[in-house]
């Protein structure tokens, strides 16, 4: 957990006005690798900025050119930023949803199981559930979906610093059914799991650990 708190401290000084360049290798949609600086991406940045070394001119990159980012930090610290689709429920009539286009998650957990984190730092933006609201304090949301999978299902957020997970019993239970459709085991044992705030995180790595679906 505390490299997640970490990461999701990182994120809102991006999102914040506080960017910096920071080591990176770009992975390209084409198979090449492209390593110099870059700054930290939000969700729906179209553009990722570049800069081969500290000295060098500042590029601009189409974000649709990038499959995925690997960054370090002074204690060489990795950091995955990677572009998926991004599938939400309503909050009202319940219908899922699928991003029009891909966003970028920071990854937190990617075995069997991707889980990506997206954090916002308080300001106007469409809530996790797919409803528009005004989110007046710093939150993050949590996507899972299978490895192999160009999208990432909704599972929960978390609000405030203290990390409280926000309607996560039976929206988990829900979001796990759209996910992993076929899966019927990884469902099962999510549905009868009791999640707690605070230790979701943990919960759902454990449940990932233990069943495996192809």
């Amino acid at each position: 957990m505390k490299k997640i708190i970490l990461l999701v401290t990182i994120l809102l000084l991006a999102t914040t006005g506080h960017a910096k360049f920071i080591k990176a290798v770009l992975f390209m949609e084409d198979g090449s690798t492209r390593k110099g600086l870059a700054e930290m991406v939000e969700s729906d940045d179209s553009k990722v900025y570049f800069k081969t070394d500290e000295e060098a001119k500042k590029e601009k990159i189409e974000s649709g050119n990038i499959k995925k980012i690997e960054y370090a930090d002074g204690e060489s610290k990795k950091y995955i930023a990677e572009r998926l689709y991004a599938t939400t429920a309503n909050i009202l009539t319940g219908k899922f949803s699928k991003s029009k286009k891909k966003l970028w998650f920071y990854i937190v957990y990617d075995k069997n199981v991707k889980i990506g984190a997206i954090a916002s730092d308080g300001s106007n933006r469409r809530n996790a559930a797919g409803t528009s609201t005004v989110v007046t304090f710093a939150n993050t949301a949590y996507y899972f979906g299978k490895k192999n999978s160009e999208e990432l299902v909704f599972g929960y957020a978390t609000t405030g610093s203290n990390g409280f997970a926000i309607g996560t019993d039976s929206l988990i239970r829900k979001m796990s059914r759209e996910a992993f459709a076929d899966c019927p085991k990884l469902i099962d044992a999510i549905s009868k799991e009791d999640f707690k705030s605070g230790s979701v995180m943990d919960q759902l790595k454990t449940i990932f650990d233990k069943i495996k679906c192809k």
